[in-house]
């Protein structure tokens, strides 16, 4: 779908202005995919499991430390079209591993939550300021409806979705405290988001969307780099590790770290 040097066309950057995301694109080989989740799976995945770790802290922000990771973000197929939306200048300031177990091996994950997401647009929870951020959602196993994809309404990013207290949150969790009211939802206007292992779409943080719980025997697994620009304020800019995808800290607000050198 990208035009050439891994760009997007003026008429995709156009389609995500206009409804809030775009994609998929093929960001590396399903074999290549594999190979990482090996890795992934080694370092990340197991400790959680047999040391009964809280995955919500040892889950995010691991482009900081695990190369595979790093370089899987920082492949032009991905940082490209990212500026093709957000300029030169790309500022990767967080990331979160999207991951969903199969239905038997829930109970062995420090969970108590069902591995669904409620509606809700994720600009209201970081609150950035300007509202200049984006993310992408990158397929490490094969996802669909079955095992609880994500699910998105184009064009809700437009505007800013009141959220309340989600009556499902379970304190504690660090999950969705707060949520769209479903009663603002027109369900009729979502779209399922499936994608083969190592594709890829890009969504606006803005973008109202959701998942439905794995109920299935097969694992959901996706990795979502943030990424935003140097003028935008994002709580505590001095003591966020960060890395530049592209360009520079021109503003020199970021507490910018060199990239992991260990696999």
């Amino acid at each position: 779908m990208a035009s050439k040097n891994n760009r997007l066309s003026k008429s995709e950057v156009k389609k995500y202005h206009e409804e809030g995301w775009i994609g998929p694109f093929k960001l590396i080989s399903p074999m290549e995919m594999a190979n990482l989740s090996d890795v992934i799976q080694k370092q990340v995945i197991e400790p959680v499991k047999q040391q009964n770790l809280e995955e919500n802290d040892y889950f995010h922000n691991r482009h900081l430390d695990i190369q595979g990771i790093w370089e899987l973000f920082s492949n032009p197929e991905l940082v490209e079209r990212v500026a093709s939306i957000l300029g030169p200048h790309l500022v990767l300031w967080r990331s979160n591993f999207q991951f969903k177990p199969p239905l038997s091996d829930q109970k062995e994950f420090n969970y108590g939550w069902d591995t669904s997401a409620p509606w809700h647009q994720d600009c209201a929870y970081y609150q950035p300021s300007p509202n200049v951020i984006l993310s992408a959602w990158i397929a490490v196993d094969e996802v669909d409806k079955g095992n609880g994809c994500m699910q998105i309404i184009p064009g809700s990013h437009k505007k800013l979705y009141p959220h309340v207290p989600n009556p499902k949150y379970i304190p504690g969790s660090g999950f969705f405290d707060k949520a769209v009211d479903p009663l603002l939802i027109d369900e009729k206007k979502t779209i399922d988001i499936e994608l083969k292992p190592g594709e890829f779409i890009l969504f606006s943080e803005s973008i109202l969307h959701s998942s439905v719980p794995n109920l299935s025997e097969r694992r959901r697994f996706g990795l979502s780099p943030r990424m935003t620009v140097p003028f935008v304020d994002i709580g505590d800019r001095d003591n966020l590790k960060v890395l530049m995808l592209k360009g520079e800290d021109y503003m020199g607000d970021f507490n910018v770290v060199n990239p992991p050198q260990n696999y």
